[in-house]
């Protein structure tokens, strides 16, 4: 898969895509699939935890991200990571 990332974006959330991914896995997998009718639910209730993600600010800061705001993390994680989180969704109806 072909991730586009534009100038706009953070340089240090551009360096950092492997721990982008490490954090939204923490949280996939503290999701449970099954709940959700389809993806585009599932979706938002990933960009949900997220949002809500009590100690994300924390975790930014502990993997590098220093000045990184939770917003600035999860505007970016709708960028670059839609099809990420639907293809989960998608592999993981199996186990329904």
């Amino acid at each position: 898969m072909k991730i586009i990332i534009t100038e706009e974006q953070s340089m240090s959330l551009r360096r950092r895509l492997s721990y982008i991914k490490k954090i939204l896995d923490v949280v996939l997998d503290n999701m449970y699939p099954c709940d959700y009718s389809n993806e585009s639910y599932f979706y938002i209730g990933v960009i949900y935890e997220l949002e809500t993600f009590g100690f994300l600010e924390t975790y930014l800061d502990s993997e590098g991200f220093k000045g990184v705001q939770p917003a600035e993390f999860i505007d970016f994680v709708k960028q670059t990571k839609k099809d990420y989180i639907i293809q989960y969704y998608i592999n993981s109806q199996e186990d329904c």
